[in-house]
């Protein structure tokens, strides 16, 4: 029994492997669904959104008022708490995260084409939403990754054709909109079939983990066990030194920080 339990605690990284390449607007959903009280929010709320189904199965929803509960929390609706970002619709409001991918709509020429909509359809699944102001906003998910765009000119839900162009919309530099805008084209790809981890990466997977082993219920050295496994937990757990208690202890304060409304310091910082 002891050595089932054991590769079951070291079986939970791979669970996480979803989050390798994930933006920091997603890595806010993720700590932030954790929240007790948001999911509570999020649940006991009632939606008034209107929504249908548009061509090329775009989904479309129109909220006729501001969602006060969801804008508390920086969201314009509740998504599934749930569910990740690349399975759930997910709507940062403006106020919280100033620095999404943006999107400028003109009218389309004669004979010209729309590249970021083509490709989009094929390989993207799209929820459209016009937030309670006429504000036009995009959720665009792929195999393991979504971004959200904010638009700005012509609607997209006229009748005359348009295309789309990617443009600054709150971004300081070009150096900065350039990057978001490669961060933006990983929804297209196919997921990894080994995940690569950036040290930013590691470091919020494994705060996520302690967070989520220490609601479950386990202990520190638990924990310790999921990262470097059972031996090298058992020849350091009970010597002179306290270091990897003390690391867990730190990755556990900051996922609590992180759920508990830190996550609007990743919505800030970029894309």
């Amino acid at each position: 029994m002891l050595v089932r339990a054991i590769e079951a605690l070291s079986d939970l990284l791979v669970r996480y492997d979803y989050t390798a390449g994930l933006s920091r607007a997603n890595w806010a959903w993720e700590f932030a669904r954790r929240n007790p009280d948001l999911r509570d929010d999020a649940f006991a709320g009632l939606s008034r959104a209107q929504t249908r189904t548009a061509c090329h199965g775009i989904r479309v929803i129109r909220l006729p008022e501001p969602d006060l509960a969801a804008e508390a929390w920086g969201l314009l609706k509740f998504p599934n708490p749930d569910r990740p970002a690349f399975s759930t619709d997910l709507f940062w409001s403006c106020q919280a995260y100033p620095r999404m991918l943006g999107v400028h709509v003109r009218d389309r020429l004669p004979r010209e084409t729309d590249g970021i909509f083509e490709k989009g359809m094929r390989l993207c699944r799209t929820t459209h939403l016009t937030d309670a102001f006429g504000r036009e906003h995009l959720c665009v998910k792929g195999a393991s990754r979504a971004v959200q765009v904010r638009c700005s000119g012509k609607s997209l839900l006229g009748t005359q054709p348009v295309k789309m162009e990617f443009c600054m919309n709150g971004l300081e530099s070009p150096g900065r909109f350039v990057q978001t805008l490669q961060r933006a084209h990983f929804v297209f790809q196919s997921p990894r079939r080994a995940p690569a981890w950036s040290g930013r990466a590691l470091r919020y997977r494994n705060a996520l983990i302690a967070l989520d082993a220490h609601d479950a219920g386990m202990s520190y050295r638990d924990m310790a066990t999921i990262f470097h496994g059972e031996q090298r937990v058992g020849s350091d757990w009970t010597g002179a030194s306290h270091a990897m208690k003390s690391a867990m202890a730190r990755l556990l304060a900051k996922g609590q920080r992180l759920r508990d409304g830190g996550y609007r310091d990743l919505l800030g910082a970029c894309v």
